[in-house]
């Protein structure tokens, strides 16, 4: 917990750089050790899962002529985007709206991005701003704006309530345009870095099944518009909510 608090942006970064970094050879064997668990090898297929639902957003409403509008909460080192900068030049035709509630981290995602964004010749819109879930609560539609065509919210549901994470959806759903796609994300009550990460790392999570994700859907939603996938191992798992393209904002 390189900021204090489970989850921050450096330890994000870490299960995405070089698996052998450290200061002696044990050092590099133990943290390629850790990065091969579960839950790490999940993180880093959430990442992807993200860059292709970013990608295919994006070629979705290309075809109404206009750019794709993204918002996320806690979005942290935001990899996915970061990614996305890296290597589709469709990312010339998205804006983006991430918001945090740390300081640091959002003056290390926003350096990053837009050293990516001028390096790489993107025309990418970003806006970065500092908001936690407590304001996103308080403040309802009134977030970021209307009419995104995707909201998510990756990592963040594994430390909050029921309740939070159902007013959250909420609020998310009603940002979206007609259309759009609403995606959280959860860690598995299956995972099997469950004991180690609460006795040895202290790292505890609020962790969720299937069923009780599909029971944090948003009511508004029609129920063949919601769905329940899974990455590779099985650790995370990823609530997708499908708005009506004839529903009304």
């Amino acid at each position: 917990k390189p900021l204090g608090y489970a989850g921050d942006y450096e330890m994000v970064s870490m299960m995405l750089r070089d698996p052998y970094e450290g200061s002696s050879i044990f050092a590099k064997v133990l943290n390629r050790a850790f990065l091969e668990s579960p839950t790490v090898v999940a993180h880093r297929n959430r990442i992807t899962y993200l860059h292709e639902n970013l990608r295919a957003e994006t070629q979705r409403t290309m075809q109404e002529g206009r750019r794709t509008t993204f918002l996320n909460l806690g979005c942290g080192p935001a990899q996915e985007v970061q990614r996305f900068i890296t290597q589709d030049e469709l990312s010339d035709h998205t804006e983006f709206t991430l918001l945090d509630f740390n300081d640091e981290t959002l003056e290390y995602t926003t350096r990053i991005l837009n050293d990516l964004r001028i390096r790489h010749g993107r025309s990418i819109v970003l806006n970065m701003k500092k908001k936690s879930v407590q304001q996103v609560l308080k403040e309802g539609t009134r977030t970021g704006g209307e009419g995104f065509d995707v909201v998510y919210c990756a990592g963040l549901f594994d430390y909050l309530s029921d309740r939070v994470c159902r007013r959250l959806l909420e609020i998310f759903y009603s940002l979206l345009a007609p259309g759009g796609l609403l995606i959280a994300t959860n860690v598995h009550s299956g995972n099997p870095s469950r004991q180690w990460m609460e006795s040895v790392m202290d790292w505890h999570l609020v962790y969720r099944d299937d069923g009780q994700m599909l029971g944090l859907a948003p009511t508004a939603a029609r129920p063949e518009s919601i769905s329940i996938k899974a990455d590779p191992t099985h650790v995370n798992i990823f609530l997708e909510v499908r708005k009506p393209a004839d529903a009304t904002q």
